[in-house]
């Protein structure tokens, strides 16, 4: 009976296609061409399948209809498929219906058939029985069916990092959209055995159309001045104008008067000071109007009280990404971990290995890494080797140089179980001082969806633990008792 049911045999059909799509050499050579990746037909429709065996299936929606609008007969019987899992059975026809009026895709291997009985069993009772029967009811009354190979969702371990590592871009029209990478697009050639797509560095989203590197020229991502990355930079300025505001009143100024002065538009104003009293960096003086808060007041006295607040804003981070997280600087040529918070829910990774020697196997240590020049990154490299520590570590300096260097800006960093096994970790690069810094979290639970969720979470609190760096002035703090990332 559970083997009947629309909903699920429409999931495994869908997965069954979209395993067919990423693993086609061919078919991923026509989306990576030049000029292919990542707005052609074909690449649409190849990201979408992706997304959908990664687990993010409304990101898929959203190319899929977009290959679909391009011509995709596949895209749409995938839309099809996608809209009868979740019982939206008119929406599902339409695509069907579009499916039936386009021409098939070219360089495409043979798909898996779409049932023609898939839909039988909307009519069935069992569906409209009361009380309802549940999906577990189902379960212990059929017998289990047979493993299906095509819908074993499983990614090779690069792809599953390039998937993990998207993060949503925000359009004034589309609202989020999940938009493809360069070491994604790098990931999938590797999957699929053909030569790395060298003509593919950035990608649109991430600072608009592919643009060519010239031949034998590795890119490493800098941040300019040494800067945060973009977003967490942007989120910083707008925080220090509204507190440039608020302090010069010191009985209180209106949220109408921080709106003037600043020129932010009322919704980003109210994030900001959310934000700000959240840290303890402003407090509400009444209905409306706010003064300083007591952070700023003690970040005057120095010492421990900068510490203090440090401390409590990593707290309120490592409660929002429900993880331990980290301040991890590179100073004096070694890695350093300056800052923590971890609570009973939040454990902190067991430095097993020194951590100072092991920045090719954690986020902390690549997130730091990333930030040096080519001469200094060597310089670290040739006095600390890359070893092995797990059979997920990335053991060769070429290797792992081309993970950093592929890496777009903003976008975080990872260790896949490379540190320890049975941990995941992701560090985002920021700096408040001379020297590369970094905001990192790590989970003891190699659950790739939270390591995402949770990555995605701390890219935007990043903004605030650099501002209680800037505010605090704690660049030159010194380093608590190390922990791992």
């Amino acid at each position: 009976m559970l083997d009947a049911a629309c909903h699920v045999r429409a999931a495994r059909t869908l997965d069954a296609v979209a395993q067919v799509v990423v693993a086609s050499r061919e078919f991923t050579g026509r989306a990576l061409a030049p000029g292919a990746w990542p707005h052609s037909q074909e690449a649409a429709l190849l990201f979408g399948c992706l997304l959908r065996l990664g687990g993010l299936t409304e990101g898929a929606q959203f190319w899929l209809q977009y290959a679909a609008g391009a011509g995709s007969r596949t895209a749409a019987r995938a839309l099809y498929l996608l809209h009868l899992t979740r019982a939206e059975v008119a929406t599902a026809r339409h695509w069907n219906r579009q499916a039936a009026a386009l021409d098939p895709d070219e360089g495409l291997p043979l798909l898996p058939p779409v049932p023609d009985d898939l839909e039988d069993a909307l009519g069935a009772s069992v569906i409209w029985t009361s009380p309802p029967i549940t999906t577990q009811d189902l379960t212990r009354i059929s017998p289990s069916p047979d493993p299906d190979p095509y819908t074993e969702r499983r990614l090779p371990a690069a792809l599953k990092q390039a998937v993990v590592a998207l993060v949503p871009q925000e359009d004034l029209d589309l609202g989020e959209v999940l938009t493809s990478s360069a070491s994604l697009a790098h990931a999938l050639a590797r999957g699929a055995r053909l030569d790395p797509p060298d003509h593919l560095v950035e990608v649109a989203g991430e600072g608009g159309d592919p643009q060519p590197r010239p031949s034998g020229v590795a890119r490493v991502p800098r941040v300019a001045d040494g800067q945060p990355p973009p977003a967490a930079l942007a989120g910083v300025h707008r925080a220090l104008r509204v507190l440039e505001v608020v302090h010069r009143y010191s009985g209180g100024v209106s949220l109408a008067q921080i709106a003037r002065e600043t020129g932010l538009p009322q919704l980003k104003l109210a994030r900001v000071m959310t934000r700000l009293v959240r840290t303890n960096l402003a407090a509400p003086a009444g209905p409306g109007a706010y003064v300083a808060g007591p952070a700023l007041r003690l970040s005057a006295a120095g010492g421990s009280a900068e510490l203090g607040q440090l401390q409590q804003t990593l707290a309120v981070v490592r409660d929002a990404v429900g993880a331990a997280v980290y301040v991890g600087r590179y100073q004096d040529g070694e890695v350093a971990i300056t800052q923590y918070a971890d609570g009973p829910e939040a454990p902190v990774v067991d430095e097993w290995v020194d951590f100072r020697v092991a920045a090719h196997a954690s986020a902390v240590g690549k997130a730091l890494l990333t930030q040096l020049d080519p001469e200094d990154r060597r310089d670290h490299l040739a006095r600390y080797r890359t070893v092995r520590f797990t059979e997920h570590t990335v053991d060769t300096e070429q290797a792992l140089c081309h993970e950093l260097d592929t890496r777009p800006p903003g976008v975080p960093l990872f260790d896949l179980q490379e540190y320890a096994l049975g941990t995941v970790c992701a560090a985002v690069p920021i700096r408040s001082g001379p020297n590369p810094e970094c905001v990192a979290l790590s989970l003891p639970d190699p659950d790739l969806r939270r390591l995402g969720r949770a990555a995605r979470i701390l890219q935007s609190e990043a903004a605030a633990v650099l501002l209680a760096l800037l505010v605090t002035g704690s660049a030159s703090a010194p380093a608590l008792a190390p922990s791992g990332s």
